[in-house]
C-alpha cells in the first residue's frame, strides 16, 4: 500500500487516512447471491464508510466491490473485492433514507478486466 494511506493520529499510533470520495459500490452479505448498490461516503485501507438500501446488521460478513480512483490507488481501471465485517449501522434520521454501514475490510483483492465492471 502506499504510504498516503497511512497518517499519525494525535497520540503518535498510526491511522488509515480517509479519503472522502463518493462512488458507487456493489455490497452483499456472504449469504445473499444479489449485489445491492450503495454510495461510498468514504474509505481508508481498513475501512469503508457507505450508504445502502438495506441495512445489513452488525458482526455480519459482506463482500462489496468497487472500482478504485487513481487518486486513491495510483493507478486506473481496478476493481477491488474486498471481504469486510459490518461494525456499525446508522439509522438516518428519515426511515426512507439509506442506511449507513461502517465496515472494517478484512481482505482484498483486484479484479483486472472483469466484464461486468462497476
Amino acid at each position: 500500500m502506499s504510504k498516503r494511506w497511512v497518517e499519525m493520529s494525535m497520540n503518535g499510533a498510526r491511522r488509515a487516512q480517509r479519503f472522502a470520495i463518493a462512488m458507487p459500490i456493489q455490497y452483499r452479505s456472504l449469504d445473499d447471491i444479489a449485489w445491492l448498490e450503495g454510495q461510498v461516503e468514504n474509505i481508508s485501507r481498513s475501512g469503508v464508510l457507505l450508504r445502502g438500501p438495506e441495512p445489513v446488521s452488525a458482526d455480519v460478513p459482506i463482500e462489496m466491490r468497487f472500482a478504485l480512483p487513481a487518486e486513491v490507488g495510483g493507478e486506473d481501471g481496478a476493481v477491488v473485492v474486498c471481504h469486510g465485517e459490518v461494525v456499525r449501522v446508522l439509522e438516518p434520521p428519515a426511515s426512507d433514507a439509506p442506511k449507513t454501514l461502517a465496515v472494517k475490510i478484512l481482505d482484498y483483492c483486484f479484479e483486472r478486466g472483469a466484464p461486468d465492471r462497476l
